[in-house]
């Protein structure tokens, strides 16, 4: 099955146009008969482009870049917390995140030049990835 259309079946799922157990879902992916479902044309797919939640702001402190995530369980947020932290390390590039419940504050900015820089933006965007794949994860009572 090609990449397009496993883009496609999961913002399908994503928006909540109908919903699919997880054996419907694998089987539609790797392509297995017997799925009663619709069948879309991926021109029909209402694929959105993805929106950052990330604020710049600027301050007496300059300019940072800002989100906030939200999770699900302490799990998620763990992961999300540690992966993040292992490439802040590996690349050498920190940002503030503060902890809160179930949410974490990341606040980027190159500290030395007290402005938004091209590393922060890569900081940000393996943010976001790292936090999509926590919303795949399942809840720890299942």
């Amino acid at each position: 099955m090609s990449l397009k259309l496993i883009k496609a079946v999961s913002r399908l799922c994503e928006q909540n146009e109908f919903e699919l157990t997880q054996t419907e879902y694998s089987d539609i992916i790797h392509g297995r008969s017997g799925v009663n479902r619709h069948h879309y044309d991926i021109e029909d797919v209402p694929l959105q482009p993805v929106t950052t939640q990330w604020e710049v702001l600027t301050d007496a402190e300059g300019e940072t870049l800002e989100r906030n995530f939200r999770f699900l369980n302490f799990k998620t947020l763990t992961y999300f917390a540690n992966e993040s932290l292992k490439h802040q390390n590996k690349i050498n590039h920190h940002c503030i995140m503060v902890i809160d419940e179930l949410g974490i504050k990341c606040v980027l900015q190159t500290k030395n030049v007290k402005e938004v820089t091209e590393l922060d933006k890569e900081l940000a965007e393996y943010l976001d990835e790292i936090y999509k794949d926590t919303q795949y994860f399942y809840p720890a009572n299942e």
